[in-house]
């Protein structure tokens, strides 16, 4: 649908509209406006009220806001909040053109939602992990544009993890003496060591982290002294050690374990790493424990 908002560029602007169903309106977070705009220079809008509340990432430009009086600057890369219930203005500051994502929404828990962040951090939140945030609004917004199907269980879960990364962005600022790329780092670890059974292949460890896989491995091994192949094979290696010392799991049990594609693979890796194979290992620790 194309906008019919003064200083809107109509030919690249567009909206959605939603209307959720009886079990959405019980129990989900759910879209019922969603829209991408390019605004040009001068844009400005009053709204005195509406029904819902509006999130909003700023892909580009600067925009001023004012809400019951008080003032705020969203700039590139900020997420927005706004309880449209109550009157608000904003207005395109930049001398270019400016974007804006945005999406109204409501739900059971979006008042709740709203006055936590609010309280929080006020109508305009800078995120350290802004591109998650704003890659789950962007898939949203493209399920409606290209036409596809999303469940309303699965844009519930999109919405709240928005405003989950809204919610902990105060977290992030305390633990602003530790660098982002650490704690990416460290939730892939965490992911590592809970799915060693699975492949667990650089571009989806890298994407996780939202880095490119160069610059992943690069932080990766400044953070652990690892490559993440290497660490991933230690990690499977001491796995094994563990499951062949404290049970009686069989070679392709371990296997299907650790994440190994056979057990010939797996018994090369382990010689090459302990000198023996898995089943000399075993029969080493019980005989040195009897």
């Amino acid at each position: 649908m194309t906008p019919v908002e003064h200083h809107v560029d109509t030919a690249v602007s567009h909206y959605f509209v939603y209307v959720p169903s009886r079990n959405a309106l019980r129990m989900f977070l759910y879209p019922t406006r969603i829209g991408l705009y390019r605004y040009l220079k001068g844009y400005w809008l009053n709204r005195s009220s509406f029904g819902s509340f509006i999130l909003m990432a700023v892909y580009s430009g600067t925009f001023v806001f004012t809400v019951n009086g008080k003032r705020s600057i969203a700039r590139t890369g900020d997420l927005v909040l706004l309880d449209c219930h109550d009157p608000n203005v904003y207005q395109a500051q930049a001398e270019t053109d400016s974007t804006l994502l945005w999406m109204h929404f409501d739900g059971r828990l979006a008042h709740d939602y709203f006055e936590a962040i609010h309280a929080e951090l006020g109508n305009v939140i800078t995120l350290k992990r802004a591109t998650y945030a704003i890659s789950r609004f962007r898939m949203i917004y493209d399920t409606f544009a290209e036409e596809r199907k999303m469940s309303e269980a699965r844009m519930n879960l999109a919405i709240t993890e928005i405003l989950t990364e809204c919610l902990t962005a105060g977290e992030d600022a305390e633990r602003s003496g530790t660098p982002y790329n650490q704690h990416a780092i460290e939730e892939t670890l965490s992911y590592i060591t809970t799915h060693l059974n699975e492949p667990l292949p650089l571009r989806q460890l890298a994407d996780m982290a939202l880095m490119s896989e160069y610059y992943y491995i690069r932080v990766f091994k400044q953070v652990t002294g690892y490559t993440p192949h290497t660490y991933i094979i230690n990690a499977r290696m001491h796995a094994a050690k563990y499951l062949l010392l404290t049970g009686e799991a069989t070679l392709k049990e371990i296997c299907a374990e650790c994440g190994f594609a056979s057990t010939s693979a797996f018994c090369a890796a382990f010689k090459k790493n302990f000198g023996v194979t898995p089943l000399e290992f075993r029969a080493a620790s019980r005989a040195t424990n009897q």
